[in-house]
């Protein structure tokens, strides 16, 4: 999920408000228009793959309806990694230019406009599609899994789910484990309300600790949260993910964040397609969030893939301390944790080496296991 919208935005932090600070999408084009320079054609051509390698920006249609996927690589031969975004409805194909060119030497990195995000969002015209659920977007993951496999003469694949995608990577892995190397969480989402809990409790406490009076008040005002019967009203949340976010529970050391800055550089996008991203976060919040507050991954144990999660030391959107519990209580072939110190949400861009490191060493050689290609 990205921060900072026209409205609202969510993720597992799956939710965030609008910082005003941050620089409109129209001045920045019109900035690039002074300048004399085209700066999306100057970012992609800095971002070419190699010869021989794949660069496809395509709609396909999966789910009955067309949907926006990137595919880069440069490599054929190498594994494809199918990143899940966050949200629901927050597109990291258009921001992943800012750390993902790397990637392409070891995978095949596929992002994917989830029905009713961006460009996906925009071939629909920009309407709402009520057919939302958790259910229906788990059958769209599945489907774009089988398409990619048959595209590309894959047997298998790995997925990464970040915050809301870690909700349809998890329901996937347990459903169609024999498609994947592996399951990597990133922001794992574990039980939406101790999720919650938890990260109120973090922020409060800092409010606290830096006494600052206005964060306590409207911190205490929403008290309890969740509420007592353990619903999450989402006027309560976006309280609380505000002031999260200014303590540096979303990126690390930040108070802000620069998202619609780095999709207004990406030449996937258009400015329709920015504008169309931001409408998506909001509505599909709207539809999602009764389901995604009834997340609860608590009981799932066993998994029949490898499984490898993520999470920021200094997460308070998708606690690092429930990611942990969840990796030690699931049972898996094999399953490894990685704790990133100087991090918070936005591991892949706040430690861009870190995770490619862990990417290459301890999950790509799955991709030559054959005990997993069966």
């Amino acid at each position: 999920m990205n921060p900072f919208r026209v409205a609202i935005a969510v993720g597992a932090a799956l939710v965030v408000t609008v910082c005003p600070s941050l620089t409109p999408t129209k001045t920045l084009a019109a900035t690039k228009s002074d300048s004399g320079h085209d700066a999306r054609a100057e970012i992609a051509a800095s971002q070419a793959v190699a010869p021989g390698g794949i660069d496809e920006l395509k709609a396909v249609e999966i789910g009955g309806i067309k949907q926006w996927i990137s595919v880069r690589g440069n490599n054929r031969d190498n594994p494809i990694l199918l990143f899940l975004h966050g949200g629901p409805g927050s597109p990291m194909m258009p921001e992943s230019w800012t750390f993902q060119r790397p990637w392409e030497d070891f995978f095949t990195v596929v992002q994917w406009d989830q029905r009713g995000a961006g460009k996906t969002l925009s071939a629909a015209g920009r309407k709402v599609d009520p057919s939302l659920s958790i259910s229906r977007m788990q059958a769209d993951t599945e489907e774009l899994i089988q398409f990619l496999l048959k595209s590309y003469e894959k047997k298998k694949l790995f997925l990464l789910g970040h915050s809301w995608g870690s909700v349809l990577g998890v329901r996937v892995a347990q459903h169609r484990p024999e498609w994947l190397y592996a399951y990597i969480g990133i922001g794992q989402v574990v039980n939406m309300r101790r999720n919650e809990a938890v990260g109120y409790e973090m922020t409060l406490s800092h409010a606290q600790e830096v006494r600052n009076e206005s964060a306590i008040s409207e911190l205490k005002s929403i008290a309890p949260y969740p509420n007592s019967d353990g619903s999450i009203p989402l006027s309560k949340t976006l309280t609380e993910r505000k002031w999260d976010i200014a303590f540096g529970g979303f990126v690390y050391g930040r108070s802000a964040a620069d998202g619609p800055k780095r999709r207004a550089l990406s030449s996937a996008y258009s400015d329709y397609d920015d504008r169309s991203a931001e409408l998506g976060e909001s509505s599909s919040l709207q539809i999602l969030w009764p389901e995604v507050t009834a997340v609860n991954f608590d009981d799932v144990v066993a998994f029949e893939c490898p499984v490898f999660v993520f999470a920021g030391n200094h997460d308070w959107t998708t606690p690092a301390s429930l990611a942990e519990e969840f990796y030690k209580h699931i049972q898996a072939p094999e399953k490894k944790f990685f704790k990133i110190d100087h991090a918070a949400h936005y591991v892949v861009n706040e430690a861009p080496g870190e995770v490619l490191m862990h990417l290459v060493v301890d999950v790509r050689p799955l991709y030559k296991n054959m005990s997993y290609q069966q």
